[in-house]
């Protein structure tokens, strides 16, 4: 995990406006309007964030939003939740890739 000093000014302000738990996730979009950036900006940083080993949940039933996760039921959540994601993605994939040859490279 980073050292907290090593994060930017505006991942600090995230962590601090980041909540304890699921039960208090906070929308993207609030998020975004306390920090003053844009929703895809704060996606990022909760990438950014995960990718160097902090806890960052997310939940997309009620409440949904992110928060830090702070028990294993909101760890799995999160895990599963990443899983399913790339699954999906990988479906998605798999099936653009039929007509790969259709434009393959010359």
């Amino acid at each position: 995990m980073k050292d907290v000093k090593q994060l930017s000014d505006i991942e600090r302000q995230f962590l601090s406006a980041l909540p304890d738990g699921r039960d208090n996730a906070v929308t993207l979009l609030k998020l975004s309007r306390t920090l003053h950036i844009n929703k895809h900006k704060v996606s990022e940083i909760v990438a950014r964030l995960r990718n160097a080993g902090y806890l960052v949940g997310s939940s997309k039933s009620r409440p949904n939003g992110v928060y830090f996760i702070i028990t294993a039921q909101e760890f799995w959540e999160t895990v599963n939740t990443i899983k399913k994601s790339i699954q999906s993605q990988q479906a998605t994939l798999d099936a653009l890739m039929i007509h790969e040859e259709r434009f393959a490279r010359e």
